[in-house]
């Protein structure tokens, strides 16, 4: 299983009331057992004012939550914690009593089936090449870079926290179980910008006794990030990486063009 979640705020000048008690969801439809490839929306929940959550299925049993809103409310409905006990759970919460969308328990099979599969035996991957050294540029510290820090830097182990201008890049450790990063693009830029995840993939392949292991960046999301606006990304402990012992994460923010930004990434160790 591999679970993300993407986060923002809401509107600058209102003030988020808690999950209203019916969110109007919008069903994905067409489920089949077998998913085309590349991501899809399988449900979507409108929870008002410009407030909206949305679930992918990124891969076959790979979910992915994004929730997007703008920079001034800090207020995050799909935390970590609420993540860390799932999809259904996070539409249960934001839905309570409407019927989870056909796409979405579909989608939900497929990742306790991938949770549940045997793999064959594989070597620990491989390092990614060029592992960025991670710094912490000095910029002007307005406001929004302020309250960036203040909500999402407060951690101290396994965090990188960097902030400067129009693009920033993160790597996590290569035994990165769950993972998170969050970008910020200040409201003086002049253009959407660019926030991609990736992870570290590797596949093994065998021909009798003849084995070879081949390893990428897989591409895990993209998003826009609008100026004055924030996204993150979110996966959770995948069980497929049992084998390996977990893998590497990297973020990165491009074409913020004229804009101060701030990435912050933070990982756990992988577990069962």
């Amino acid at each position: 299983m591999m679970l993300s979640v993407a986060l923002a705020g809401c509107d600058p000048d209102e003030t988020p009331d808690e999950p209203p008690a019916a969110a109007k969801a919008t069903v994905a439809v067409g489920t089949t057992p077998a998913p085309p490839p590349g991501p899809r929306v399988v449900a979507e929940l409108d929870l008002g004012k410009g407030h909206v959550v949305v679930f992918e299925e990124l891969e076959a049993g790979m979910i992915s939550v994004l929730e997007r809103g703008s920079v001034d409310d800090p207020k995050r409905v799909v935390t970590p914690e609420l993540m860390r006990e799932g999809a259904a759970a996070v539409w249960t919460t934001l839905a309570p009593g409407q019927a989870m969308p056909p796409a979405l328990a579909a989608a939900l099979d497929r990742q306790a089936e991938r949770e549940v599969d045997d793999a064959p035996a594989s070597p620990k991957p491989v390092a990614p090449p060029n592992l960025p050294v991670v710094t912490v540029s000095p910029t002007r510290d307005d406001w929004e870079q302020k309250w960036f820090k203040d909500t999402f830097c407060t951690r101290v182990e396994r965090i990188h926290c960097t902030q400067g201008w129009e693009w920033a890049e993160s790597t996590s450790d290569m035994n990165s179980g769950e993972y998170e990063a969050v970008a910020l693009q200040g409201r003086e830029g002049t253009q959407t910008a660019t926030f991609t995840t990736d992870w570290w993939k590797c596949r093994r392949t065998c021909e009798f006794f003849d084995c070879d292991l081949e390893c990428w960046w897989e591409r895990g999301s993209t998003d826009p990030i609008a100026p004055g606006t924030w996204v993150g990304r979110h996966y959770a402990n995948d069980p497929g990486l049992r084998l390996t012992g977990g893998t590497t994460y990297k973020a990165e923010i491009t074409g913020a063009t004229g804009a101060l930004v701030s990435l912050r990434a933070m990982w756990e160790p992988w577990h069962e």
